[in-house]
């Protein structure tokens, strides 16, 4: 039964993962036993319309993910799930907006501590977002009993079912964001600044001036990237658009790699180089130009088999949508 399996679905996405499939195994017994139950009474299957009445009497799917959970903090389990997931949802655009701030503040040449200042903000803002957002939903909680704004949900209203399941956790994501940003930024930095790459050997060796000439694409690669985390912090599930992201990543990453291997030096003598340098710099130019050509192959071959997965997909829906039609 589609309905009941949406229904599940939506109480799972609700819960710790850690709790998640044994809830959900507890909760779906209990569900059919029901539907066992008033089959044998009636005689007959029961109608969409009898599914949507059963899975009412249940109540909301966050109503009923907060009965299972043990956290309560000042909220109110009868929307402790709403609360837990508007708080996430928030934390993440947080900290999505300062990791452009920083960047925008790294690719404008403002130095590395100023950059990384930024986003070392983020956890007063993360505790000024807790304790209002809690203040919130404690009035909320008060509201809610009285006006009892989960009476009028309909189980009809449910997301459709996910064939995928999220490969990592909301801590996860968010670290993987946070490490991207900081990398981020400590290139873009470096980028202008050299030494933060080099260190001392920056008296001997430089970037190229390709470097600088292609400066706004890395500033692009950066923010996408940063967007991309983003999407995997919002939507874990959403593999079809985790394939697109990496799907133009990798595009954005073969133009910087044209560039860099068109280029002649990649990299010059420093200021205090010394003489026979110059043969070891043209040593690393070569190698160098052959790495990027590897990896320009390699990048081509994952993204052919990117638009290979998002066609199959495609043409799976297609077909499932057929079997569905006859």
């Amino acid at each position: 039964m589609e309905l009941i399996d949406r229904y599940l679905q939506a109480v799972k996405w609700m819960l710790p993962r850690k709790q998640q499939d044994d809830v959900v195994r507890e909760l779906n017994d209990e569900i059919l036993s029901r539907v066992e139950e008033k089959e044998s009474v009636l005689g007959r299957p029961l109608t969409e319309d009898e599914q949507v009445e059963l899975l009412k009497q249940l109540g909301h799917p966050m109503l009923v993910a907060s009965r299972y959970r043990s956290q309560r903090y000042l909220i109110n389990p009868t929307i402790f799930a709403i609360y837990w997931m508007v708080l996430r949802l928030i934390l993440a655009v947080v900290l999505v907006a300062m990791s452009i701030a920083a960047v925008a503040v790294a690719a404008t040449g403002q130095g590395l501590g100023k950059a990384l200042g930024i986003l070392f903000q983020y956890p007063f803002a993360a505790l000024s977002v807790f304790v209002w957002l809690t203040a919130v939903f404690v009035v909320l909680d008060i509201i809610q009993v009285k006006f009892d704004f989960f009476s009028k949900w309909d189980p009809r209203t449910l997301p459709k079912l996910s064939k995928n399941k999220p490969r990592h956790s909301m801590l996860e994501s968010v670290v993987g964001l946070m490490l991207s940003t900081i990398l981020g930024v400590w290139w873009l930095v470096g980028l202008k600044h050299q030494f933060w790459i080099f260190g001392p050997g920056y008296a001997a060796l430089h970037f190229g001036p390709v470097w600088q000439t292609i400066y706004p694409l890395f500033v692009v690669l950066v923010v996408f990237s940063i967007i991309r985390g983003s999407a995997d912090v919002a939507r874990p599930g959403w593999e079809r658009g985790r394939t697109w992201f990496r799907l133009i990543y990798r595009v954005l990453n073969l133009l910087v790699l044209y560039f860099l291997y068109k280029a002649t030096e990649l990299f010059v003598p420093g200021s205090a180089s010394p003489a026979n340098m110059n043969e070891v710099i043209k040593g690393i130019n070569s190698a160098m130009h052959i790495g990027v050509l590897v990896v320009a192959i390699i990048t081509v071959v994952q993204m052919g088999q990117d638009v290979y997965h998002l066609i199959r997909d495609r043409f799976d829906g297609g077909q499932r949508a057929i079997a569905c039609f006859f």
